[in-house]
Order: C-alpha cells, then structure tokens, then sequence
C-alpha cells in the first residue's frame, strides 16, 4: 500500500509528528515560493536524500512512490509550456511557440508536485496516526474529536487503496477486459470511482456508529495507552524543527 505507515528505526522514525510536520512544511512553503526549475530540482534532489538516508527508503520505493505522478505530470508541463509566451523562442511551429521561460516555469510547476507528494509521502511512512493524533491533542490542545477525525481519515487511504485493488481483481476474474476508446475508458473509471466513493461512505458510517456505541466525546479529555517519547528524542525533533526554520527564513530572503 502506497498511503501507509511503515515502522522502523530510522532517525525520522523517531522524530515527533510535529517536528516532522514543521519541516514538511518548511519544504511545502519553499516549493510554493520558487518558480525556477533549478530551486525545485535541489528541493526534489535534497528530499529524495532525506528519504533514503533519514527514514531508510530506497530509490526504487520513492520511484515506485511517484510513478503513477507521471501520467499527471507530463500533460501538466506540455500545458503550462503552451501558455508561457515570454522569453526567447526556442522553437516554434505555426502559432505554438517554446520559449526558455515557458521551459523553466512548466519544469518548475511540474517538479513542485513530485516535491510536495514526496514530502508528504516520507512524512505517512515514517509517522504512526496514533501519534499524530496524540500529540495534536496534548502538545497543540487540539480538541481529541478533531484529532482523531484526522487519524481516522488517513487511516482510511490505505483500505479504500486495498479496497481499490480488490475490485480491479475482481473485475479480471469475471473477465472483463481493459477499456478500449476514450468514452469506455471514461465509463469504466467513473464506475470505478464511485464503487470506492460507495464503500468509502459505508465505512464512515460503520465507524460513526461505533463511535457513537463506545460514547465517544461523551468526555472533555480522553486518556492515551501509548505515550509519545520524550528525553533525546524530544529535543532531536525540537533542534531539527528549529534547523528547518531558520533555513527556510535564510533561503527564502536570500533567493
């Protein structure tokens, strides 16, 4: 499963959710800030290395991650290309023109959306939502229904993936065979997409009920099994999250 948490030992699975969280977001508001192709691909280049050193995934775990991203990106860039008219033309063919400004804006647009799945998607496998959800509770006094709201949807990113799957299986096995023509295709994902909108509906409402028969918010406070760490831990996330800081406020004036 893509959208899941993979426990480990690696340095940023010991790190707190929040510190995790404020670096993600240093790279998020830096990949949002830039428009230029190189800025994008350092991010990109310095993220991939986080991955693989920091939370110990492999280069063909983070391609294999991002993969199903080229099929958006590619017409995303041949798109932003087209509408970009400044700069020097580079080539040109009756009334379409690329320019080297086109061409870094659509690389730039294009790699920002490998830079922020990325960051987000490091963040998923290295973070337990049952810690996510206890430190919003304890640590930023977010009330514990909200909180576990959230924990409760990114539980379900991988069961409607699995779930996914499931019907794509089920559908070889009667024989169905892959759509051919852009209306059947069209036909065939929209049925797709509304089995899995179905089932995610179904399960929302298994699990407000049981919410509702365990007297859930019935409380102003709840108690916690599992206890976040603290000691070195808590300090290493609270540096990292201080280093992520300042170096974006540095990058950020200084380009």
């Amino acid at each position: 499963m893509l959208f899941q948490y993979n426990g480990g030992s690696s340095l940023l699975h010991r790190l707190g959710p929040l510190s995790k969280l404020t670096w993600v977001g240093c790279f998020s508001l830096l990949s949002m800030a830039w428009d230029s192709t190189l800025h994008e691909s350092a991010l990109l280049a310095v993220l991939i290395a986080v991955a693989w050193l920091g939370a110990r995934l492999t280069l063909v775990r983070q391609l294999r991650a991002m993969s199903f991203l080229i099929g958006l990106g590619i017409p995303y860039f041949i798109l932003s290309i087209l509408a970009v008219r400044e700069g020097h033309t580079v080539m040109s063919w009756g009334p379409i023109a690329i320019t080297t400004e086109g061409l870094d804006i659509a690389g730039a647009l294009t790699l920002r959306i490998f830079v922020l799945f990325l960051a987000s998607y490091i963040y998923l496998s290295t973070t337990d939502p049952r810690d996510f959800v206890q430190a919003l509770n304890l640590h930023l006094r977010v009330p514990y229904r909200f909180a576990f709201g959230i924990s409760v949807a990114l539980t379900f990113f991988p069961l409607l993936e699995e779930e996914g799957r499931t019907m794509m299986a089920a559908r070889r096995v009667r024989g169905q065979e892959p759509p051919r023509g852009l209306k059947n295709r069209i036909a065939y994902w929209s049925g797709y997409a509304a089995a899995v909108l179905v089932n995610a509906v179904r399960r929302v409402q298994q699990t407000a009920l049981a919410m509702e028969g365990k007297g859930f918010g019935a409380y102003a406070d709840r108690t916690y099994l599992r206890t976040l760490e603290s000691g070195r831990s808590s300090y290493l996330g609270i540096m990292v999250a201080l280093v992520a800081v300042i170096a974006t406020a540095v990058l950020w004036w200084s380009l």
